[in-house]
């Protein structure tokens, strides 16, 4: 655990969510003072699970990020990571455009007139390309110059697939916070683009009921050792500790405080869930009976195309990733942990 320290007090949006408690972790464990923002009813988990790094941490109850009210959350506080958006599915397309784009704008408005400068947003590789981007199966190298042309009109049609309103609902969401810093020039906001994420949860984070959309893109790999093989992502995946890490890197940057638009982009790895499930079968051979099996699947075939990373390793000092490997297995080790607490409950 990290010591006490003088470092500053830094507002972090989401944090009881499957991301947002993972660099909750990391800024506690780099000794920042965190106030977290999480809906009234997670507080208390979110206090629990940090409960031994005592006043560094605070929650304070932040109900809806599109209309609720910051002052008291931004009270004394130096820097935003701003994390919290809305999960795809769990809403419809009207409200989950709504949440990710004006929650954005609402916590920059809000953060700004306090008179904070300092910024990192989660955005994702959803606002540089779809999955339908014939780019993505060629061996062309994604940058923080690539956007996702997605419209509000292509998200808002009948029928659309979750899939394509989270997209819109990225890509929108990141333009507006663009805009705003154009009207705002004094104001530092670097953006984090990450792939799908994967990995073990936040030594913090609590499902203390068994729920499903609690375990985020995990879910995936529940569903893999439960013995259904998940769909091809197409985008690739990257580490939640990595993600999480940059986050943090971002508060200090070692990037020219100048540059236009400060887009980091995560280390993708395209997952063929073919090669990950015989991996696991390898290395966890208890898991071998509920796994899928992999009889007459057919190994993913290339090109796929890559995401420039320069940036993640030249500003932010993050010069080496975590293989899919190690993401799956801790995935997985924490997820039976999780399992067996549900079943004790029983």
């Amino acid at each position: 655990m990290a010591t006490h320290s003088n470092k500053p007090l830094i507002l972090i949006t989401g944090a009881s969510g499957f991301l947002g408690s993972y660099v909750v972790y990391e800024a506690l464990e780099a000794g920042y003072r965190v106030r977290g923002t999480a809906r009234s009813g997670k507080v208390n988990l979110v206090k629990q699970g940090y409960a031994k790094y005592k006043d560094q941490l605070e929650v304070s109850p932040i109900d809806d990020i599109v209309t609720s009210d910051f002052t008291q959350a931004l009270k004394g506080v130096e820097a935003v990571i701003h994390v919290a958006s809305p999960l795809v599915g769990v809403v419809d397309a009207e409200h989950t455009l709504d949440g990710a784009i004006n929650g954005a704008l609402n916590v920059l408005r809000q953060a700004e007139k306090a008179g904070i400068k300092n910024f990192v947003v989660t955005s994702s590789v959803a606002a540089i390309t779809s999955l339908s981007d014939p780019r993505l199966y060629t061996e062309y190298e994604f940058t923080d110059k690539d956007w996702n042309p997605a419209t509000k009109e292509d998200a808002l049609k009948p029928g659309a697939a979750d899939m394509v309103v989270y997209s819109a609902s990225k890509a929108l969401a990141e333009r507006a916070v663009w805009d705003f810093v154009k009207q705002h020039p004094h104001l530092d906001v670097t953006t984090v683009l990450p792939p799908f994420i994967f990995g073990p949860f936040a030594p913090g984070f609590l499902i203390p009921e068994k729920s499903i959309s609690a375990l985020s893109t995990n879910a995936h790999i529940y569903s893999l050792i439960n013995g259904t093989m998940p769909i091809d992502l197409g985008v690739g995946s990257a580490d939640i500790r990595d993600v999480a890490r940059l986050h943090i890197a971002a508060l200090t940057p070692k990037s020219p405080s100048n540059t236009q638009q400060k887009r980091v982009l995560v280390a993708r790895e395209t997952i063929d869930w073919k090669v990950v499930t015989e991996y696991v079968a390898e290395q966890r051979p208890e898991l071998k009976d509920r796994l899928p099996s992999t009889k007459g699947v057919a190994n993913l075939t290339g090109p796929f195309a890559t995401l420039d990373t320069t940036r993640a390793r030249e500003w932010l000092g993050v010069k080496t990733f975590i293989p899919w490997q190690q993401t799956m297995l801790a995935a997985i080790d924490d997820l039976l942990r999780f399992e067996n607490q549900w079943s004790r409950k029983v």
